[in-house]
């Protein structure tokens, strides 16, 4: 188990993180470029001392600053390389003038017993794809072997806690893909806590049990990666895991829902919006199955098997993914099951009509 309760001053703001992750519980800590998810890894592996905090591993204290829980405890500091907690960052770190067989056994701990260098050796080789590479020098190896052989190395070195910082962003998406699902695999077969920080939503969907969701030095939600993008607990969240539109919605007497210049009469919240991610679209109007919203289709592209499209929605506007592209300037689509937001940015009830009967 890693306990994490701490906070670090950054130069524009303070990062705090209070998480627990489980043995063999892999999490994704996700979020933009700058929002401290690399700093809660340093401060997990020491590179980086909290200003207040504690740090525990499987019932080691790794990090005190002298007080937990207004109580004086003893201030603790264990050094990087006694902490067994293994940091993948997206460059590799491979000595070159060693082989990949020398590179794999290089951080092995002693508690491996020498297996490194025999067994063990051959069967996460052979795990990652690199076993006719043991040879062959890293100047001579692909990008992805690259990443490939690191990895292998933070696993031979049997650490008791695995962190992930981004190891394959520089990567194509499609070897991005199979890394992270390989990577998913392993920790999972060590049943030790594993942490992944990404700015790539699908890379944290494909690799977490739960997903934090962390922005200027704050986590805003944690859950079920499934559960955070469909149900978010604020706006800000919902922008981060890719809502591309918010539009203005109207109750009328009856019930039933729409959007700003639909011509309903408005009876509920000033200022409620509904969230709309553009994967949760459907073309025509249902309004058993969701919100329906028409507006004015202002671009369209291809995208992927289908198209995207912009649409305005009086001053308000959102990016919606479809079958086929959309036919002339007036479009009518159903929001499927869309989260609705306060004037505050807060998440509403989700049977929102109910406040308005």
């Amino acid at each position: 188990m890693l306990n994490v309760d701490a906070e670090a001053d950054r130069r524009d703001f303070t990062v705090r993180a209070a998480l627990d992750v489980a043995d063999g519980e892999r999490v994704a800590l996700f979020g933009p470029s700058g929002a401290g998810k690399t700093t809660v890894l340093e401060v997990i592996a020491g590179l980086v001392a909290p200003g207040r905090g504690r740090v525990e591993l499987g019932g080691r204290v790794l990090t005190s600053t002298g007080t937990a829980a207004g109580t004086a405890a003893p201030t603790v500091a264990v050094p990087p390389w006694l902490r067994r907690v293994g940091l993948l960052r997206q460059d590799p770190g491979l000595f070159p003038h060693l082989s990949v067989r020398a590179n794999l056994t290089y951080a092995r701990s002693s508690s491996a017993g020498g297996r490194a260098g025999g067994t063990e050796l051959a069967e996460i080789a052979s795990s990652l794809g690199i076993d006719g590479l043991l040879a062959a020098m890293p100047a001579r190896l692909s990008g992805g072997q690259r990443h490939r052989v690191a990895l292998g190395r933070l696993l031979l070195a049997h650490c008791d806690a695995l962190l992930f910082d981004e190891p394959f962003a520089s990567l194509d998406a499609a070897l991005r893909r199979s890394l992270t699902a390989l990577v998913k695999d392993l920790s999972s077969q060590r049943s030790v806590p594993s942490v992944l920080v990404t700015h790539q939503l699908s890379d944290a969907q494909a690799f977490a049990d739960r997903l934090l969701v962390m922005d200027r030095g704050a986590i805003l939600q944690a859950g079920a990666p499934d559960e955070v993008v469909l149900r978010p607990a604020s706006r800000r969240v919902a922008e981060l895991v890719g809502y591309l539109g918010f539009v203005p919605v109207t109750w009328s007497d009856g019930g039933g829902s729409g959007v700003g210049g639909s011509g309903l009469t408005a009876v509920g919240e000033a200022g409620v919006v509904a969230g709309v991610h553009p994967d949760r679209v459907v073309p025509g109007a249902d309004p058993v199955r969701g919100l329906v919203v028409t507006g004015t289709v202002t671009a369209a592209r291809p995208s992927g098997a289908g198209w995207e499209a912009d649409v305005s929605v009086g001053d308000a506007a959102f990016t919606c993914r479809l079958p086929s592209r959309p036919l002339g300037a007036e479009l009518s689509v159903t929001v499927l099951d869309p989260p609705y937001f306060g004037r505050a940015g807060t998440l509403l009830a989700p049977d929102i009509n109910a406040r308005y009967e």
